[in-house]
């Protein structure tokens, strides 16, 4: 007999109801109360004794009303949880604090032959000996990683379960085949997938790079990238990702220029610590493929691991003594050649050479003149889709301002410059007025009648002035045009920069 009795509250209720059960000899088997409600399963009885005892239970005080229930609560939320994780196709398992799976479902019982019949750790399901630091990364990161499994190499995020938002008391984890995560593959970043038709491009050069570039993504031998900021580099490196065997795994980036020197190290290669060790982006994308940004920037001792990890094909973690053997494609990136940092003795030339064996140089946007109005309307109809803002193209002398300027920041300031302009018009035509290009009038125009001394004057003031604005630190602009930081201060106390 299962029966829900809805009550008001009173001391010493639930009490007096299981004392009348006892009296008539009946033997509960579970209890559960809410406010207002308690639900009692007992033993089987007799229909005529179960009205009964109904009839009973509505004498006593402050009880409002008796009914018959086909499962206890928390049964039929259990059931519900069930059917719902089985509708899953990916394996979900969850895990208390001690690491012993206490709930999975049909996919997980599947792949990794989690039984009822015996007690099953979350350690039994893998198959590498630093799973837990792995998992620790995915949960602290809030991101997903790659790692061996039973079942072979799965993509697995974690959430983690706490009370009162502080104890931790365990974690559910949802893997994913790499099979099934096409659309996954940029999870670490957020992105959108793109391929080789996101390249837009009519220019003899920029044809030639992405020709070359597509046959690129079946090859495991690193390769670098050369080219301004804002050509689209990145861009590139994803396309290739995306078009060869390793599309369905990871793609995931570290720029160098921005990140921590000290701390750079073990964002790549992890760290090895009993109590905080963490995974590197090496480890976690293994399959897929890691992008390096501003790989000039590198601190030294990185580059040499880096050097040795692409030669060995294994490294060991900060303070670590076990190999790591991802399976890693390299993309490296740079806005100059690397030729000169190994000249200069400020890049490791063994890695310049494993780097520089396979390289794409990108043709900035300047020298793409027939490029500029077709990448302009693709950038306008996104931002018209995006925005349900009906913008149906430019005017002429809009379209003749973008042509002319020089676009020191490439692609990705004619797109942000764009995107403003979109969001400044109320006509569905964008003109000339609402072009703002860094305040100020096309290049190629401003230069006429000026000696070439002047001429070149003003462009390295609008250069600097441009992105001035992006790095507003001396360090991070000498860094970014690949100078000292002395001839920068220099540059910018001439032009009255500040």
């Amino acid at each position: 007999m299962r029966i829900k009795i809805t009550t008001d509250n009173r001391l010493g209720l639930s009490k007096e109801i299981l004392a009348l059960l006892a009296e008539n000899d009946i033997d509960v088997k579970k209890v559960e109360v809410e406010i207002g409600l308690m639900f009692v399963e007992t033993e089987p009885v007799e229909k005529h004794l179960a009205a009964t005892i109904a009839s009973r239970l509505m004498k006593i005080p402050n009880v409002k009303w008796v009914e018959n229930i086909s499962l206890m609560p928390t049964r039929e939320r259990n059931l519900f949880l069930t059917s719902l994780l089985n509708a899953i196709t990916d394996p979900v398992v969850g895990v208390n604090n001690k690491g012993h799976i206490i709930y999975y479902n049909d996919m997980a019982g599947e792949n990794f032959k989690i039984s009822e019949n015996k007690l099953t750790e979350l350690k039994d399901i893998f198959q590498q000996e630093d799973w837990a630091s792995i998992v620790d990364t995915a949960a602290s990161g809030n991101m997903p990683v790659n790692i061996k499994t039973v079942s072979g190499s799965m993509l697995v995020e974690v959430q983690a379960i706490t009370q009162n938002s502080q104890k931790t008391v365990g974690a559910v984890l949802v893997f994913h085949k790499p099979e099934s995560i096409t659309t996954r593959s940029h999870l670490i970043e957020g992105a959108e997938i793109s391929g080789f038709d996101k390249l837009i491009s009519y220019d003899e050069k920029m044809l030639d790079v992405i020709n070359r570039a597509s046959h690129m993504g079946n090859i495991d031998t690193p390769l670098i990238i050369y080219g301004e900021s804002g050509v689209g580099k990145k861009t590139i490196a994803q396309a290739i990702h995306h078009s060869g065997k390793r599309k369905n795994m990871l793609f995931s980036t570290i720029d160098c220029s921005v990140s921590n020197p000290q701390q750079l190290e073990v964002e790549l290669f992890g760290l090895a610590n009993p109590v905080s060790g963490k995974a590197g982006l090496l480890e976690i994308s293994d399959g897929g493929t890691v992008f390096i940004r501003s790989i000039a920037d590198m601190p030294e001792n990185c580059q040499k691991k880096l050097s040795d990890f692409i030669n060995n094909k294994y490294f060991y973690r900060v303070n670590g003594k076990i190999k790591k053997e991802p399976n890693i494609k390299i993309i490296a990136s740079n806005t100059e050649s690397l030729q000169k940092f190994v000249e200069n003795n400020r890049f490791d030339k063994e890695l310049f050479y494993s780097l520089d064996i396979t390289r794409l140089s990108v043709p900035p946007l300047r020298e793409r003149k027939e490029d500029i109005e077709p990448i302009a309307n693709y950038f306008l109809s996104q931002f018209s889709n995006q925005s349900g803002k009906e913008i149906n193209g430019m005017s002429f002398e809009a379209l003749n301002k973008i042509k002319t300027y020089f676009w020191p920041g490439n692609i990705t300031q004619l797109k942000d410059t764009l995107f403003k302009a979109s969001m400044l018009t109320d006509t569905e035509t964008i003109t000339s007025e609402s072009i703002e290009i860094d305040g100020h009038a096309h290049i190629e125009s401003s230069l006429e009648n000026k000696t070439l001394s002047q001429a070149v004057s003003e462009f390295e003031r609008h250069f600097l002035e441009h992105w001035y604005q992006k790095y507003p630190s001396t360090r991070k602009l000498a860094n970014q045009l690949g100078v000292s930081h002395t001839t920068i201060a220099q540059k910018l106390n001439k032009y009255k920069i500040n």
